[in-house]
Parts: C-alpha cells; sequence; structure tokens
C-alpha cells in the first residue's frame, strides 16, 4: 500500500505516527506528494486534491484522515481506537478536537499568507481566539488522555506540533504547562521523531 503525504501535513502525519507505532511500516510506503503541484498521482486518487490518501492493494482509495486511521488501525491486533463504547466515543472526540485545532492553526496561517493590505483581522482573531479556547479546553481535559497511549492523545500531540510549526509565536507552553509536559513525552517517541517536519 502507499499513503500520499506531504512532510509539513499535520493529518497526514497523524498516519505516518500511527504506521510507525504499530510497527507497519513494511506494509505501507509513505509517499511524498506535495498537494499544491496537483500530482496525477494524487487526483487520480483524490479529486479533492489533498493529502493523505492511501492507495490500497483493493478496493479504492481511501481519503480523510479519521478513515485512513481507521482502516491503519485494523490492520494488526494492536488497537489505537477502541472498538466499542465511551472509549471508542472519548478517542474520536479527542482525535475530532485535534483535527479543529489543526484547522484553525491552518485558516490563521492561510490569512496570514495574505499581502498586509488584504488581510482580514476579524478572520486572524477569529483563529487566534478558538485556538486559545481550544487550548484552555485540552489542559481541563488533560486527565482524559495524558497518559494515555492511544489514537487520541497522538493526534492532540501532532495539533500541538502543529502550532509550533505554524504558530511559533505563540508562547502556548506557558499558559498550559502541563499540556507542555504531555507533549514533551510523545515528542521523544519514535514516530514523532521521524515525522518530525522540516522547519520552514
Amino acid at each position: 500500500m502507499q499513503l500520499l503525504s506531504s512532510p509539513t501535513s499535520p493529518y497526514a502525519r497523524k498516519c505516518r505516527a500511527l504506521i510507525i507505532e504499530k510497527g507497519l511500516e513494511r506494509d505501507i510506503d509513505v509517499v511524498n506528494t506535495p498537494p499544491l503541484d496537483d500530482p496525477a498521482a494524487l487526483l487520480s486518487v483524490n479529486p479533492l486534491g489533498k493529502v493523505p490518501a492511501l492507495i490500497r492493494k483493493s478496493g479504492p482509495a481511501l481519503i480523510d484522515s479519521p478513515l485512513i486511521c481507521e482502516y491503519i488501525d485494523t490492520l494488526n491486533d494492536e488497537r489505537w481506537i477502541p472498538e466499542r463504547a465511551e472509549s471508542r466515543i472519548l478517542v474520536l472526540r479527542q482525535q475530532a478536537i485535534a483535527a479543529g485545532l489543526m484547522d484553525l492553526t491552518i485558516g490563521r496561517r492561510i490569512e496570514l499568507n495574505r499581502p498586509a493590505n488584504r488581510r482580514y483581522r476579524q478572520w486572524i482573531d477569529r483563529w487566534e481566539a478558538g485556538i486559545a479556547r481550544t487550548l484552555a479546553m485540552l489542559e481541563s481535559e488533560r486527565g482524559q488522555f495524558e497518559r494515555s497511549v492511544d489514537h487520541g492523545a497522538l493526534s492532540i500531540a501532532v495539533a500541538l506540533s502543529y502550532l509550533d510549526l505554524r504558530y511559533a509565536e505563540l508562547d502556548w507552553r506557558s499558559a498550559h504547562p502541563a499540556l507542555a509536559s504531555f507533549h514533551e513525552r510523545w515528542s521523544a517517541r519514535e514516530s514523532f521523531t521521524q515525522t518530525e517536519p522540516p522547519a520552514v
């Protein structure tokens, strides 16, 4: 199988880290696929033109990181997403919160990439306020995931790393030291050291 990916995509990084955590590197090749280049290999399997996309040996390609991670989690017996009950709901909720934090960070970055005279401060303020609220909520709810080794915790750690990449001026660690400790533990894992995005 092939995972079409980009080294700076946090959504792809979730999938790449999960592959490593589950020891599936021999089963899934990670293929660097810059989505903004509109490569034919990507567009032929995902008309949305987004990464990640997982090309399987049989069946249609899978798109959207939650779906891809669900599939990856079925490939061996080690479960990172619980199969049933409230534990599954909590992990999927954490994944959704993490994805939303990534979305806010990307929205802010896109707005700031506009020429200065075309930026909308209203949107920048909105994205930044959402990021602040989400960090505060994660800090208050950290007991649900801070010692977990599952896909919810992995997703949150990836989202915090993405803040460092795209919103480096935000000193989130000072305001949220418990989250900083949580992130530090995940950053030391091989799945994170191997998928560290390049500085841009």
